[in-house]
């Protein structure tokens, strides 16, 4: 005859404890797992296409609207450009804000420069400091002109 063992007090607890905590664990490891394949899906998925590093190019306008010597701003935000159109037909385009206080740069055509209004600063067609307390030269800007269209690269 097989012998039955007399049940103690706090079995039926502890069962139910146990049955608890396996179901706790079965479901957390479940969404670890599907956390898992989820990343895992993720990095061998191949990139969208709208990742795509794009050049920014603002149009200026037509080359024969720019004469020899002069130089035109182009509104791009709260940073403006300027393009030079220099004697020898090069165009070459530059921040038109200056480096000391953020102050917008206006074209001498006289002296073939750039003025700073507020603290008498001057920058050359190429962007550097003339004279005045601009503590850097002015950031420069790539300019083509295709079929008469002037197009700056930002």
């Amino acid at each position: 005859m097989a012998e039955t063992l007399p049940e103690r007090p706090g079995d039926e607890t502890s069962a139910g404890r146990r049955k608890f905590l396996r179901w706790m664990t079965r479901g957390f490891m479940s969404l670890w797992g599907l956390l898992f394949c989820w990343v895992l899906a993720s990095f061998l998925k191949p990139p969208t296409s709208h990742h795509r590093i794009t050049e920014r190019v603002l149009r200026m306008g037509s080359l024969d609207s720019l004469p020899r010597g002069q130089a035109q701003l182009v509104r791009h935000g709260d940073r403006p450009i300027v393009v030079v159109r220099t004697a020898d037909d090069s165009l070459i385009g530059l921040s038109a804000v200056c480096t000391h206080l953020n102050c917008v740069l206006t074209w001498d055509a006289t002296e073939a420069v750039l003025l700073c209004p507020c603290h008498d600063g001057a920058f050359d067609v190429n962007g550097n400091v003339l004279r005045g307390p601009p503590p850097r030269p002015l950031e420069r800007y790539k300019v083509e002109v295709r079929m008469g269209e002037v197009f700056v690269h930002l």
